[in-house]
């Protein structure tokens, strides 16, 4: 029996040694050399050796935060790739900002695994302005329900935010996806191709220059762990609910304890007494996490303002 627990710690610290090879990051694109190509830390490429007209380059012309972001240009054989880490468990969010000036367009798409070889497409493509033809307009084209048509803003800042839950395995994993704080792929979803392909893992996301037109720039990055629930936390009868900036939290019994995260994992509220409110009013807009403690059980939810 003591064999057995041995080898369970051992496989358990295995897969926890696979899935560390990206650890959560911010990137705010500040620290890179401008005019330069990056490849360093979670930034690669999609084989094609780094340097110019492959990997990202640090650009002053836009930014949203700061004086440079990330460009991918207009030359049809950029290739960058920011690498995830293989996730194949756990809850993970990242969220990011885009600018494409009017009329051109921009691409990305999801990878299953990280360095890429042949290429293993969980979600999409995912075009905005596909071809030149709809400016404004996005669609994705291999998803569960696809197409998915989104619209976003030309010549400024919009956010795209996407999380994933494989608290169960990647073959069972969920995600989500909003684009200018509109949700295009809703909650629980499951994390496949459109015909039902499960991936090997949460690799990376690949942002491609398909042709002259291709003009997109990247900033403020933010790729976090979520909490996330015990088995026994259903059992609690916890609900949660945010109108008109009010947070209203219900359960079977006493709340004890109340914490709030945004998503750089800084905690923005405590209470460590019995609360069934709170006033969300003075908080940025953007996603948190409502992490509670009811009788002992801890869990927590995820909330949008």
């Amino acid at each position: 029996m003591k064999k057995h627990y041995f080898l369970v710690a051992l496989f358990a610290l295995a897969i926890l040694s696979m899935n560390a090879q990206i650890d959560p990051f911010e990137d705010d694109m500040e620290s890179y050399t401008l005019g330069q190509p990056i490849s360093e830390a979670h930034w690669t490429d999609w084989g094609c050796g780094g340097g110019a007209g492959c990997a990202i380059i640090a650009d002053g012309t836009y930014a949203h935060d700061g004086s440079q972001s990330g460009l991918i240009p207009g030359d049809g054989t950029t290739d960058a790739v920011l690498d995830l880490g293989n996730k194949i468990f756990d809850n993970w969010a990242i969220e990011f900002y885009m600018y494409i000036p009017t009329g051109k367009e921009g691409y990305f798409n999801l990878q299953g695994e990280v360095p890429i070889g042949a290429g293993e497409w969980i979600v999409g493509n995912i075009y905005f302005n596909q071809d030149g033809a709809a400016p404004g307009v996005g669609v994705i084209d291999d998803a569960v329900g696809a197409p998915v048509n989104f619209s976003y803003p030309e010549d400024q800042w919009f956010r795209i935010v996407m999380r994933w839950n494989i608290e169960n395995g990647i073959s069972l994993a969920t995600w989500t996806m909003s684009v200018d704080n509109v949700i295009v792929i809703d909650y629980d979803t499951p994390f496949t191709s459109a015909d039902g392909t499960p991936p090997t893992s949460l690799g990376g996301i690949d942002f491609w220059s398909g042709n002259t037109n291709h003009e997109f720039y990247l900033d403020s990055f933010i790729f976090i762990d979520e909490f996330f629930s015990t088995e026994d936390f259903a059992s609690t009868g916890f609900k949660s609910a945010l109108n008109n900036n009010i947070l209203t939290l219900q359960a079977n019994e006493e709340i004890s304890k109340i914490s709030i995260y945004n998503m750089l994992g800084q905690e923005v509220y405590r209470s460590s007494t019995n609360t069934s409110s709170v006033n969300m009013s003075s908080y940025a807009n953007g996603t948190y996490i409502v992490k509670v403690n009811i009788a002992g059980t801890e869990g927590s939810v995820k909330i949008v303002k």
